[in-house]
This record gives C-alpha cells, sequence and structure tokens, in this order.
C-alpha cells in the first residue's frame, strides 16, 4: 500500500503519535488492481489502529483505521462511543440533512425503524420472493450460456441484483441500466463532484417517485413505508427518502462484488468448483466462507467522547475507518485467512456486526445461493477467459470491475 515516506502532503492532528501514522490509499493504490487482499494483509503486521491521513472524506482531517476483526467488533456494538450518524454522508454531498434510516440512526431511534422494517426483510419475507430471484437469475443466465462466454460482471453480477431491489422498491427495470450507471459513479467515481452529482440525480429520482406512490400507492416497498402509519403517524418526507436511499445503494454493489469474487474464484480452482458439484448441499457453506474471505465494504464511525481505545487516545469528534476487506483477512481471527475453506466455522462481518447488521441479508445470502446453484449446474466448467485482464477495484465498496469468463457449450 501507500508508503508513509511518499505521502507527505497531510497534517495530523496533535493528540495522534507519529508511530501510529500510516497512510492507507483504499481507492486508488495500483495493487488493488490485482488483488486487494493481498494487498491489504501487511497491514496486519503493524498496529491494530493506526491513524490514515488520507481518509479525508468525512472532515478532511483523516481517520483512526482499525485492521483487527475483534476490535471492529467492539466498535460495532458500541453505539453509545462510535456513532453511526452520517457514516454513509451522502446526504451531506448535496447539502442536505436527512439521515440513510436506519443505518445512520443509533440507538433508540434506531430500534424504532429496525423494528418497522424487519418484517419486510424476514427469512419468510424473502421466500416468497424466490421466485422471482430465480426468474431473474436464469433469464440473465439464458442471455449468455449458449454463446459460450459472457463478461462476467456488465452480464450478471450488476444487473441480477440490482433488479431484484428495483423489483422489491417497485420500480421499473426498464431503467435498470441507469441505476447500474448511478451506482458506479456514487460508489466508484474518481472524484467527490463526480459522486455528488450521481448523489443528487438518486435523490432526485427518488423524492419524485416518493411524491408519486404518496398520491397513488401500489402493492410495493415505497407504497407501503408511505401509507404505513407507527406509533400513530406516517412517516415524514425526509424519513422515506432516507430508507429508500438507504434500500436503493444497499442493492447497487454489495452482492455484485460479492458474486464477482465468489465466481473469480471458482473459475480458478477446479477443485472447489468440482467439490461444489459433488455436494451441493454445500454451497450455502461456501457462500459464507466467500462472504468471508471476499469481504468488500469499508464504513465508518464517529467517536462521541474522549476515550482510550486500546491504548489509542481517541478525540470526541474523531472519525474511524472501518474496513471489512482487511479485517477479513485477519491472522488472528482465523486460521489461513488467505485459504478458501468450506469447512470453516462462519464468523465474519460482511453482514456487519451489533445494531446495524444488516437489514437485506437474508435477500443477499438467497441472491448469492440461487446464482451458485444455477450457474454450476449450468456452466460447470467455467474458466477465466485466456489472455483476458481481472480487474479489481477498491473504494467504498471492493470488487471485480472486469471478469470475463468462458465455458464449453
Amino acid at each position: 500500500m501507500t508508503n508513509l515516506n511518499t505521502a507527505t502532503n497531510y497534517t495530523v492532528p496533535s493528540h495522534v503519535p507519529a508511530e501510529l501514522v500510516k497512510c492507507v490509499d483504499y481507492n486508488n493504490d495500483p495493487a488493488l488492481k490485482l488483488d486487494p487482499y493481498l494487498a491489504l494483509a501487511p497491514l496486519h503486521d503493524g498496529p491494530p489502529v493506526f491513524w490514515n491521513p488520507l481518509n479525508t472524506r468525512h472532515d478532511g482531517r483523516g481517520t483512526w483505521d482499525v485492521a483487527r476483526a475483534s476490535y471492529m467488533r467492539e466498535i460495532l456494538a458500541d453505539q453509545e462511543t462510535f456513532s453511526s450518524k452520517n457514516c454513509a454522508g451522502f446526504s451531506a454531498l448535496i447539502g442536505e440533512s436527512w439521515l440513510m434510516t436506519p443505518l445512520e440512526i443509533d440507538p433508540p431511534d434506531h430500534g424504532f425503524y429496525r423494528s418497522f422494517l424487519n418484517p419486510l426483510f424476514s427469512p419468510v419475507a424473502v421466500k416468497k420472493m424466490d421466485e422471482r430471484i430465480q426468474a431473474r437469475a436464469q433469464e440473465l443466465i439464458d442471455g449468455f450460456k449458449d454463446r459460450g462466454h459472457c463478461e462476467f460482471i456488465s452480464e450478471f453480477a450488476r444487473p441480477f441484483p440490482i433488479a431484484i431491489i428495483m423489483q422489491l422498491l417497485g420500480l421499473p427495470i426498464d431503467e435498470l441500466d441507469m441505476f447500474i450507471d448511478w451506482g458506479q459513479r456514487l460508489l466508484h467515481g474518481d472524484t467527490i463532484e463526480i459522486q455528488a452529482q450521481a448523489a443528487s440525480e438518486i435523490h432526485l429520482y427518488l423524492k419524485d417517485r416518493i411524491a408519486e406512490k404518496r398520491r397513488a400507492p401500489q402493492d410495493d416497498f415505497i407504497s407501503y413505508i408511505c401509507k404505513t402509519e407507527v406509533d400513530g403517524r406516517r412517516l415524514d418526507d425526509g424519513e422515506c427518502m432516507g430508507i429508500c436511499y438507504l434500500m436503493f445503494v444497499g442493492g447497487l454493489d454489495t452482492v455484485a462484488s460479492s458474486l464477482g469474487f465468489q465466481f473469480h474464484h471458482l473459475a480458478t480452482h477446479s477443485d472447489h468448483r468440482q467439490f461444489l458439484l459433488d455436494h451441493p448441499k454445500k454451497i450455502p457453506a461456501a457462500v459464507e466462507e466467500y462472504l468471508r474471505r471476499f469481504s468488500s465494504v469499508t464504513t465508518a464511525r464517529q467517536v462521541t467522547k474522549d476515550i482510550e481505545f486500546h491504548g489509542v487516545t481517541m478525540h470526541k469528534g474523531d472519525w474511524l475507518t472501518l474496513c471489512q476487506p482487511s479485517t477479513s483477512v485477519d491472522p488472528l481471527e482465523y486460521e489461513n485467512p488467505m485459504e478458501v475453506n468450506f469447512d470453516r466455522r462462519h464468523r465474519h462481518l460482511a453482514f456487519s456486526f451489533g445494531p446495524h447488521f444488516c437489514l437485506g441479508s437474508h435477500i443477499g445470502r438467497r441472491e448469492l445461493n440461487v446464482a451458485l446453484e444455477k450457474i454450476l449446474s449450468q456452466l460447470p466448467n467455467l474458466r477465466v477467459a485466456p489472455d483476458s485482464q481481472v480487474i479489481s477495484h477498491g473504494g467504498a465498496v471492493f470488487g471485480i470491475a472486469h471478469l470475463e469468463l468462458q465455458w464449453d457449450t
């Protein structure tokens, strides 16, 4: 990763010791394009908590970064000390103040929204969506299986989960390409200006959809949150926006990222591929291990009071960066962490931890399982196309940008 001696254009707060300063560029380091997890592995040889002056998005100063999985669990479980308010910061990008709900809401208010939303994403609710999930996966596979090759990210990994979330929200599927473009610019735009423009376009789009559903509610998610009364009142426009924005962003890239890494691994490890073909009941265990090995999301928390955290002095207002791709290969948490082991006990942070455990985890797991079941059974000898370039990336969600696969027809 970035060498401290070559990154000198930064300032460090007075309470940060020089020996805890380490420059890590999670967005643009060239090593991320080859293997982001291998690039991050050396972080575990240094201090488990360090100050990274390159992470300037939240307040321009930098952040405390956490390289140890057990420390990350402590932080995610302690909302009183480590607040999630404005942790995503999409509203601030466009000069708004609504919060992505319930992601950016701290307890006790967080519990109010979770109790309202949890039933919509329960295993029972996801089971009702299963036919839709399976049909969408098959539709995409049918588009390329007889061809013998595909660019997997653009032809399956991105359109599959985004289409599911669009159907859930009650949005027209013919706008899929626009949603994919928004997701790429919002989460992977090269500049803050590009990201802010995408954030603004998404906001205006959802604002119009919320207004439409208020006027003429239908049988979909947006209509439900617009018309349902909770504790004797309806949610206001800001609350509806926060919930819809989270659902929209949550479906844009995380499952696509997991699919990219999952199928790149299967295409380059014929032994694991054959094992799952011979033992299809192990597919759920494989999905969990892939979620662990290729955790992809980076989030943030803000310190609410002056504290000592494992010997590190943190001041009220300091931000922390929680990079799951780093902690997913923590050698103190997992034996041989870089190895994919389908028999591993599953204790990962891919869906976060504590009060903010991912609301959509059941949908995400089902999408990953369906994709693995269907693609393996229909394209059993899939492999990376020779002479093609596999391109990975860092950012808010680590992923694979380009993956050419082929198989015998």
